[in-house]
C-alpha cells in the first residue's frame, strides 16, 4: 500500500510535459587546446576517483568541478522558429518561457538569441546582461514563411575552445513546432555528422497547440547531439521548463595531455571514477609542449661538473728555478726571409680590392632590384591629382612586405572609391574613424565586420550587432571564406572584392582608369 502512495505522489509532483531524468552518464563535450583536454558530462562524476587514460596513458586531472560553481563558462545558443505555423495558443508561453530562462539564468552563463525562417537573424550576440536580453525578447514576432531549422542549427555551432584559459560550454536551445521540408540548404544527414564530430549538445523545445506525440524529427536530432527533449504546449508549466533546461548540475573536468600523444590523430579515452565508466574517441591536434626539463637538466649538469671539478682540483705545486742552467734563446725565422713584409703588403692590398668589387656588385645589383620593384606593375599604384589631373605612380613597400595576402576593394555605386588594402592583421570595416574601411552612411555599424587570415585563405567575421552583413545575399552569422569576385553588403553600402593576391603569386594586372577627368581615387594604407 506505501508503494503505491509513493508512486502516486511521484507522479503527482512531476510536471507534466518536461524531458524525464537523465538515466545514464555521458560525454556530452570535449575538446583539446593545446595541452588541456576539457570534457563535459551530464552528471557530477566522483572527483576523488576519477581517472583519465588516454590511448593507455594516464592523463592528469588539472581541473574539476560543477557548471554552478561558476569556474567555467556557459554560452547557450537559443534558437526561435517564427514561422507562422507556430501555434497561436502558445506563443505567449514561448515568450514568458524565455523570460523565465533569463530572469533565472546564473552569473557565468551567456545567451544568443537568434531567430529563423527562411533566414538567420541575430537579435542579441552572446551577453550576460539580463536588460539587454530582455529588450531582444521583445523584437520577437512570428511572421516567417517556413522554418529552416537544420540550416539554422549547422550555422550557428561555434568554434569550440577555452576562453581566457577558463573552460567553456557550448550548446544550443531550439525551440520549434517542428521541421518543415525544404528544397535547398542543409540536409539531415549534414547536420547530424556535424553534431557527431562537433560533439556538440542540442535541447529541443517541441511546441503544440496540445497534448501530441513526441515529435521524430526532432527527437533524431537530440539522440544524434546528445541533447534533451522538451514539449510545450498550453497545459505545460513553464516555470518547471525554464529549470528543467538549466546546466547548473552540469559536470567539467580538465586534463593534461601527454606530448607524445598530440600528433594529430585520433585516440580513445577512457574516464573511470569507480561507478560511471564511459569511452569516447577524440581527435589530438598536433602541439609542440614547451620542454620544461631542459633548462633544469642543463643547471643539474653544470652544478654536477662544478663538483667533480672542484674535488680533483689539487693544491699548485711550487716549481723552483734554477737560473745557471737556463735554455739559450732560439733565433726567430720568418717563413719568406727578407720579403715577408712585402708579400703581406701586397696581399692586404689584393684582400681590400676584393671587398671593393663585391661591394660594387651588390650596390648595382640592388640598384636594379629596386628598378624592377618600381616598374613591378601589380605593386605601383596610382591616384590622380584634384587640383592638377596629373596620375602619380608611387610604390607601397611598408605594410605590403609584411602582408600575407592583398586585396582590392571597391564601391560599384561609386567607382571613384576603391581601396588596395596589405593584410596584416585584422582588416576592419565601418563607420568608426579607426577602421581600415570607412564607410560614413547611418545603416552601416561602427564596427561592422572584419577581414582576417584563417587557414589558408582569407575571412569575413560579422560584428554588427544591429546591421547585417551579407555575402553574395545571404546574412553571415558567424564568418565566410572571402573569394575574387565576392560581395559584400552592409545596409546601403556595397563593396566588390576585385582581387585577393596570396604572398609569392602573381601580381594581378591593374585597371587604372586612363582619363584625367575621371576623378577615380585609388588609396592604399
Amino acid at each position: 500500500m506505501c508503494k503505491w502512495i509513493l508512486i502516486i505522489l511521484i507522479l503527482f509532483i512531476m510536471p507534466p510535459n518536461i524531458a524525464q531524468a537523465e538515466t545514464e552518464t555521458n560525454v556530452l563535450q570535449a575538446y583539446v587546446t593545446e595541452q588541456t583536454m576539457t570534457v563535459f558530462t551530464n552528471a557530477e562524476l566522483l572527483s576523488d576517483g576519477l581517472k583519465c587514460v588516454i590511448s593507455n596513458q594516464n592523463a592528469e586531472i588539472m581541473e574539476k568541478g560543477l557548471l554552478s560553481d561558476e569556474s567555467a563558462l556557459t554560452k547557450t545558443t537559443v534558437l526561435i522558429d517564427i514561422s507562422t505555423s507556430m501555434p497561436n495558443a502558445i506563443r505567449g508561453g514561448v515568450i514568458t518561457t524565455l523570460k523565465k530562462l533569463i530572469e533565472d539564468k546564473s552569473a557565468n552563463e551567456e545567451f544568443r538569441l537568434t531567430v529563423f525562417g527562411e533566414e538567420l537573424s541575430v537579435l542579441q550576440n552572446f551577453s550576460s546582461d539580463r536588460y539587454d536580453l530582455a529588450i531582444a525578447i521583445e523584437k520577437i514576432k512570428f511572421d516567417g514563411t517556413q522554418s529552416k531549422i537544420y540550416d539554422a542549427i549547422y550555422n550557428t555551432i561555434p568554434h569550440i575552445t577555452q576562453s581566457n584559459e577558463k573552460p567553456i560550454f557550448h550548446r544550443t536551445i531550439v525551440i520549434t513546432d517542428g521541421v518543415d521540408d525544404t528544397v535547398s540548404g542543409i540536409t539531415k544527414e549534414e547536420l547530424f555528422l556535424k553534431l557527431q564530430n562537433e560533439r556538440y549538445p542540442v535541447d529541443v523545445v517541441a511546441v503544440s497547440g496540445g497534448e501530441t506525440a513526441e515529435n521524430k524529427e526532432l527527437a533524431a536530432i537530440v539522440r544524434m547531439s546528445g541533447g534533451r527533449y522538451y514539449s510545450l504546449n498550453p497545459n505545460a508549466d513553464v516555470a518547471a521548463l525554464a529549470q528543467a533546461l538549466r546546466v547548473s548540475n552540469y559536470f567539467y573536468f580538465e586534463a593534461k595531455v601527454p606530448a607524445a600523444l598530440l600528433d594529430g590523430t585520433i585516440r580513445q579515452v577512457d574516464i573511470d571514477d569507480g561507478v560511471h565508466n564511459m569511452s569516447i574517441d577524440i581527435k589530438f591536434p598536433v602541439f609542440n609542449a614547451p620542454n620544461t626539463n631542459t633548462s633544469t637538466t642543463e643547471t643539474e649538469e653544470k652544478a654536477s661538473a662544478a663538483e667533480i671539478h672542484g674535488a680533483s682540483v689539487a693544491p699548485e705545486q711550487t716549481i723552483p728555478s734554477f737560473p745557471n742552467e737556463t735554455a739559450a734563446s732560439k733565433p726567430i725565422t720568418t717563413l719568406f726571409g727578407n720579403y715577408t713584409i712585402v708579400i703581406y703588403i701586397g696581399a692586404g692590398v689584393a684582400l681590400l680590392i676584393v671587398i671593393a668589387v663585391i661591394l660594387a656588385v651588390a650596390v648595382v645589383r640592388g640598384k636594379k632590384k629596386r628598378e624592377a620593384l618600381r616598374s613591378e606593375p601589380g605593386i605601383a599604384v596610382g591616384y590622380i591629382d584634384d587640383n592638377h589631373g596629373e596620375k602619380t605612380e608611387f610604390v607601397g613597400d611598408v605594410n605590403f612586405v609584411e602582408a600575407q595576402y592583398t586585396i582590392k576593394l571597391s564601391n560599384p555605386n561609386n567607382p571613384s572609391k576603391t581601396w588596395t588594402l596589405p593584410i596584416t592583421g585584422d582588416l576592419l570595416i565601418g563607420r568608426a574613424e579607426h577602421c581600415s574601411v570607412r564607410l560614413d552612411d547611418r545603416s552601416v555599424s561602427r564596427e561592422q565586420c572584419k577581414i582576417a587570415v584563417q587557414g589558408i585563405g582569407l575571412v569575413v567575421i560579422h560584428l554588427g550587432s544591429t546591421n547585417k552583413t551579407s555575402l553574395n545575399g545571404s546574412n553571415i552569422v558567424e564568418s565566410s571564406p572571402l573569394q575574387s569576385g565576392d560581395t559584400l553588403k552592409f545596409g546601403r553600402e556595397v563593396l566588390r572584392i576585385d582581387y585577393i593576391q596570396k604572398l609569392g603569386s602573381p601580381p594581378p594586372k591593374p585597371e587604372l582608369s586612363r582619363n584625367s577627368n575621371s576623378g577615380k581615387t585609388e588609396s592604399i594604407f
